[in-house]
């Protein structure tokens, strides 16, 4: 082989990738997570459920929360929604709470599997963090619910 075609053909194949690349538009991780003028949003890191994700009525789901915020947190609410309908369950004060493990704030919420029609086989629980700026962020989870 020659080295100049090998050369050649590899540069114009360096040249064609750089000039591709630059049409493409990179998220910005910023401008999702900043309001110009009110502050930032906060940052929901992960949303599990820590006791499995089968529960029968009476049980508790335990929700193990990983958040945080730069801007002070006002509060914490879980709602539930069932059957579409969304009701606030609890609504909690921001207690710092720094996890070593995901260096993030933790809180554990339980909720209680209330009584449902026999149809209904899942609730939707959403965890919603307001902050003091009013800016929010929401995650949800699924439950099954078992007879």
């Amino acid at each position: 082989m020659n080295w100049k075609y090998v050369s050649k053909t590899g540069l114009l194949a360096l040249l064609l990738g750089l000039v591709l690349s630059g049409c493409y538009k990179e998220p910005n991780w910023l401008d999702d997570n900043v309001t110009t003028g009110k502050g930032n949003y906060p940052v929901i890191a992960t949303l599990t459920l820590a006791n499995g994700n089968s529960f029968s009525i009476g049980e508790t789901a335990q929700l193990d929360l990983r958040y945080w915020s730069l801007d002070p947190i006002k509060e914490i609410q879980l709602y539930s929604v069932i059957d579409g309908t969304e009701n606030l369950e609890s609504s909690s004060p921001h207690v710092a709470n720094f996890a070593e493990d995901s260096q993030t704030d933790k809180m554990i919420l339980d909720y209680t599997v209330p009584s449902v029609p026999n149809d209904i086989t899942e609730i939707t629980l959403k965890v919603t963090i307001v902050n003091e700026n009013t800016l929010t962020r929401s995650s949800t989870v699924k439950i099954n619910v078992v007879p």
